[in-house]
């Protein structure tokens, strides 16, 4: 009976040592996910910026080219 004791033991801390690891690597794998949320809001906001940026530009260039047509026809 204590072979069998013994080994039941062995197998209970083996299983607790894989339940453990387990636990860490989804642990780890939940620190990936918010680290790539976090990722794409910063890619979020700068898409943000740069589609103002854009605009703003493509403002400007338009004021431009209007005015030099008003130039060019006078």
């Amino acid at each position: 009976m204590s072979g069998a004791l013994g080994r039941t033991e062995t197998a209970i801390q083996r299983l607790g040592s894989a339940i453990d690891r387990l636990e860490a690597a989804a642990a780890r794998v939940g620190a990936g996910d918010l680290l790539l949320a976090g990722e794409l809001r910063d890619a979020r906001e700068q898409h943000a910026a740069l589609e103002d940026t854009t605009r703003v530009v493509s403002q400007r260039l338009d004021g431009a080219i209007t005015r030099l047509r008003h130039l060019l026809e006078a």
